[in-house]
């Protein structure tokens, strides 16, 4: 009864490849995870499991095993697409050995562990190699409580996963790269260890309106394919800060899509509509972002979806930074005399002709002023404006005098009782 239920469990599962085969192990190194160095770096291409020196290790299927000679030497056993690593006393090239899976209870070893983990990987020689934590429903009683941990996240200017780097700070503007400091804490077999993320992910909301915009997915490793090692592994891991242990520091901003890492960045001043390297906004309004204050989320998760909380900061960091990308200019006037009746009104057209011409001025209202009746002004600006410092009004007479004042001084003469409103005014 005992190996038909085990038989069971493995249909939805795999054996481990130390015993006891049917309980659950410690992970303390994840598909995907950084190793190698700068200047070869590479991922990681399967899990480690902790185990003593001298560990018993068995193939989980039957077959001819290929093992490099010396055999009492460190090395590899393969054994069909699965490969077990820092081996020694392994088997001879070629000989035929019996799997976990056709004799549970008397598999044949294929050599001890050499150093304190067993390094397991599945896939052909040349890769794609698969996760081991989900592969085939991953290992029998894999489980994972542990929190991952998002420790910071900064900004920096995008191409800085290259050789030079340059770190930006608040306001941002133009194309940002994010970079996030990051580990999983693995509990499985109740043994706390570190690894690398599985997930991450983020988010940008914008602090005055709520709008949010993501979560875009970046991070994920469901398998590691080469020819991915070299430069795209810099692509994921900074390279300046570049570590063979968790935590690691991960460009976030860069996706992986169908096992191949793509470079991109965080266009800040993107054109409402388009794609991540679209058309840059001409104006603040034109603007997927435009200029004000946001709240940036990088999230992060496990293979076992656990992070990601934002409500309660779980697997979870974000920083509050303000945007600003354009000159602020005045959208539209309004002139009005005697109870606030308009008498002249202009704006300048939505979209512009580029940056910095915004076209011919729109007059809607051009009526006579009477003379000798206060003014009343209604000016709105093309993004939100600080009140501590206001802007001053000029206005030309007939006569050609130019009078120059702040709004908060009275003005005697013509142009008493004048009044000021700004729309979109910051605290």
């Amino acid at each position: 009864m005992i190996g038909i239920n085990f038989f069971l469990m493995l249909l939805a599962t795999y054996p481990w490849p130390i015993r006891p085969f049917s309980e659950v192990h410690a992970v303390s190194a994840t598909l995907g995870d950084g190793r190698g160095s700068v200047s070869d770096p590479r991922f990681h291409w399967g899990i480690d499991i902790p185990a003593g020196s001298g560990t018993n290790t068995y193939s989980l299927i039957s077959g001819s095993a290929i093992s490099l000679p010396p055999y009492n030497q460190e090395g590899f056993v393969r054994v069909g697409t699965y490969l077990y690593d820092h081996l020694i006393d392994r088997v001879i090239d070629n000989q035929q050995v019996t799997g976990i899976l056709d004799d549970p209870n008397n598999p044949d070893r294929i050599g001890n562990v050499a150093v304190d983990h067993l390094h397991f990987q599945i896939g052909s020689a040349g890769g794609p190699f698969s996760n081991p934590l989900s592969y085939g429903g991953g290992p029998v009683g894999y489980t994972d409580n542990g929190m991952p941990i998002v420790y910071s996240l900064d900004f920096w200017q995008a191409g800085s996963e290259g050789v030079i780097a340059r770190q930006v700070y608040p306001p941002l503007w133009g194309k940002i790269d994010i970079r996030s400091y990051c580990q999983d804490r693995q509990t499985s077999g109740g043994v706390n260890t570190t690894s690398g993320i599985y997930r991450l992910e983020w988010l940008v909301r914008n602090r005055n309106t709520g709008a949010a915009f993501g979560p875009y997915q970046t991070v994920i490793f469901p398998q590691v394919q080469p020819p991915n090692n070299g430069a795209p592994v810099l692509l994921v891991y900074d390279r300046h800060n570049y570590r063979t242990v968790s935590p690691f520091y991960y460009w976030v901003t860069n996706p992986i899509i169908n096992n191949q890492v793509e470079n991109r960045y965080w266009n800040t001043k993107l054109r409402q509509g388009q794609e991540w390297n679209g058309l840059d906004a001409r104006i603040n309004s034109e603007a997927q972002f435009p200029d004000g204050d946001y709240r940036v989320w990088v999230m992060a998760y496990d293979i076992m979806g656990n992070g990601g909380d934002t409500l309660n900061r779980k697997g979870a960091e974000d920083e509050d930074i303000t945007i600003d990308n354009f000159r602020p200019y005045v959208s539209r006037v309004q002139i009005g005399q005697e109870e606030k009746v308009v008498k002249y009104q202009a704006h300048w057209p939505d979209v512009p002709a580029s940056d910095y011409d915004l076209g011919e001025l729109i007059i809607e209202k051009d009526d006579y002023f009477r003379v000798g009746k206060g003014l009343t002004f209604l000016i709105e600006f093309s993004e939100g404006m600080k009140t501590d410092v206001l802007p001053t009004l000029q206005v030309q007479m007939p006569n050609e005098w130019v009078k120059v004042f702040n709004p908060c001084i009275a003005i005697a003469g013509n142009l008493d009782n004048i009044l000021w409103w700004i729309n979109n005014r910051e605290a």
